[in-house]
Order: C-alpha cells, then sequence, then structure tokens
C-alpha cells in the first residue's frame, strides 16, 4: 500500500480538520523530497510547517550538517513550489534510519556444479572465460 493511499484511508476515518492537516504534511514531503538534494532524499521528514516555521527531521548529524548548509535553496526551491517558508527549523532523530537487517546466509554452489565448471574450465582456451572461471573456482574451494 502506498503512502498516499493509506494517508487517504486514515484520512476517512479522522476527524476532518485532521485529515486536511495530514495531506498538508503529505504534500509537503513530496515537494521536500523534489526539492531535495538525491544524497538526502528518503532521509529527511516533514514534522510541521506552521506560520512559515519547516520543522524537519533527519536520520542522522551528517544529514542534518549539510542540510543546514542548505537552508537558503531549499527555501527558495520550495517557495517555487509554493510552499512558503520563512524558517526552517533541523532536528536529528535516529529512529528515521532503517532498521538492520541481518545479512541472509547463502549457500555455496553444489558439489556437482562446481566439478561441472572445473571441467568446462579444463576444456576452454585461455582468455577472459577462463580467467572468471579460475576465480569464481577459487573463491568456492576456499568456502
Amino acid at each position: 500500500m502506498s503512502a498516499a493511499s493509506l494517508a487517504d484511508l486514515l484520512a476517512s476515518q479522522l476527524p476532518h480538520g485532521l485529515a486536511v492537516r495530514a495531506r498538508a504534511l503529505l504534500s509537503t514531503q513530496a515537494a521536500l523530497e523534489r526539492a531535495l538534494p538525491a544524497a538526502l532524499g528518503g532521509h529527511v521528514r516533514v514534522m510541521q510547517l506552521e506560520n512559515g516555521l519547516l520543522s524537519l527531521a533527519c536520520d542522522s548529524g551528517a544529514v542534518a550538517s549539510r542540510l543546514r548548509q542548505q537552508t537558503d535553496a531549499l527555501m527558495a526551491s520550495l517557495g517555487k513550489r509554493e510552499i512558503a517558508v520563512t524558517a526552517v527549523r533541523i532536528s536529528v532523530n535516529p529512529e528515521l534510519l532503517a532498521r538492520y537487517v541481518h545479512p541472509v546466509e547463502k549457500h555455496g554452489l553444489p558439489a556437482a556444479a562446481l566439478e561441472e565448471l572445473a571441467h568446462l574450465n579444463t576444456e576452454i582456451e585461455d582468455g577472459p572465460l577462463k580467467e572468471a572461471l579460475d576465480r569464481l573456482l577459487r573463491h568456492h574451494r576456499h568456502d
């Protein structure tokens, strides 16, 4: 379910004033994503926009520092998108970072496949393919 469809679903269940505010924040977040440099996209969230004060939360201090250096350009870019911002308040909220997911344990190539690749490697001529097969076989034999 997309954020917009979730917002519509929630808005249908919320009081009218709250639904309007939620939609305004979603549109401000979308405009912010378009206005931010690509490296900052997905790392900054709109917390509030009230009386021209835009409150943003960043997932790390490094992102917050970089964003602070670009607030004037950000306000100008948002102004072009008809979002009136006179000041920006930036805070750090590490909870915005994606949760760590343990890497998936990968199984190596089956012994029969390694034998077939070794057999193929003995039959082909020297060249880039033979070198690649050599590296592949060395890699899998050391595991």
